[in-house]
């Protein structure tokens, strides 16, 4: 056992703990001002964050004892696929909240399926990628297949409605078929269809239409659904270069909805400039290198699948949400990974980051 924690892949396990504990810090500067004014204390948000990261790192510890090969075994595959449909389906059975169902109650904790739904399509189509990568790109036996498991997956978040997410998961598993060695033909007709579907659910709600036009021009409708997009840049260029101090940030005070959540760093960006935000983007650039690292390493080919599915799982999401904040792409509810507050992201992105470090663990071999 000794041998296997000095094989811990320590710039990886470095720059986790680093982005866990800037999101704790952040978490509290970003919610202490709503906190007091709706729970009459400046703790209430930053407590349920440490409570979720204590149990975040030891799932991660868990899942970094824990031979990731295991993940292979079929019933094991069969467990996360069906268990993830299941609970999505109970989700879509309960009363909605605030505007949609997303989430379980589990009395002092929310669960949200459709974050742990990531882990479950990675985990499939590595082991699916691992046994029948060279039948990939046969219909019967390959894409139809993928379709059935990734399609329902996809449509029950979409219905939520989370169409951020959904479209999350169909980018995870589009860049693992992609490395897989999908044929640009079911590249492009797959692509086409998914910008299709997703083009007539926008056309459909109203609220994500005019998520569209905000993106387009958020200052023409800077009251109504441009709002949140103005007051988030707002932030970013009130930090400047060094940013307005630690607490210091006056968009989280009311201007800015959801800065303890989704715009996090946009608060990061206001209090520690330029500076702040270039930070964490280097960490999560180390941890595409060392979770590209770990995979082009791992031992055999489900290592390998499963991986660059996990790291393109943080990275791309954690891409995606510093995007939005400064409107390079439009208003989701996707958060930043290991900063953001929410207990079901966390939990879901400590899992992925034990069971990198295991197959680092054994790239190291």
């Amino acid at each position: 056992m000794a041998s296997r924690w000095l094989a811990v892949d320590r710039y990886l396990f470095l720059a986790v703990s680093t982005l866990m504990a800037i999101g704790l810090v952040m978490v509290y500067s970003a919610s202490f001002a709503i906190s007091q004014r709706d729970y009459s204390h400046d703790l209430h948000f930053v407590s349920r964050q440490g409570i979720a990261m204590a149990l975040g790192l030891a799932l991660l510890l868990a899942a970094m004892l824990i031979d990731y090969r295991q993940y292979q075994k079929p019933v094991y595959v069969a467990v996360a696929v069906l268990g993830i449909i299941g609970a999505l389906v109970l989700v879509l059975l309960l009363p909605a909240s605030r505007g949609s169902q997303r989430w379980i109650s589990l009395g002092v904790f929310n669960a949200q399926p459709s974050e742990f739904a990531k882990l479950a399509v990675i985990v499939f189509l590595a082991s699916f990628l691992a046994r029948k990568d060279d039948r990939l790109n046969e219909f019967r036996r390959g894409i139809l297949p993928i379709l059935l498991v990734v399609g329902t997956i996809v449509l029950l978040v979409a219905v939520e409605p989370d169409l951020g997410t959904a479209c999350m998961i169909s980018a995870i598993a589009g860049a693992m078929l992609w490395v897989g060695g999908l044929s640009w033909k079911y590249v492009a007709n797959i692509g086409a269809i998914a910008v299709i579907a997703a083009t007539t659910q926008i056309l459909r709600s109203g609220y994500q239409s005019q998520r569209i036009i905000a993106f387009l021009d958020p200052w023409g409708n800077h009251r109504g659904s441009g709002y949140q997009t103005v007051q988030s840049l707002t932030a970013v260029g009130s930090g400047g270069l060094t940013g307005v101090g630690f607490a210091a940030g006056q968009q989280k005070t009311g201007f800015l909805p959801d800065p303890y959540t989704d715009f996090i760093y946009a608060v990061m960006a206001e209090e520690f400039g330029l500076v702040g935000a270039v930070v964490v983007v280097a960490l999560f650039v180390v941890l595409l290198w060392r979770g590209v690292r770990a995979s082009l390493r791992a031992p055999d080919r489900f290592g390998f699948y499963l991986g660059m599915g996990l790291t393109c799982f943080l990275v791309v999401q954690a891409l995606i949400n510093m995007s939005i904040v400064v409107n390079l792409l439009p208003t989701t509810g996707i958060p930043l990974p290991m900063i953001s507050y929410g207990g079901s992201s966390m939990l879901a992105s400590c899992i992925a980051v034990g069971i990198l470090l295991n197959i680092s663990q054994h790239a190291h071999t």
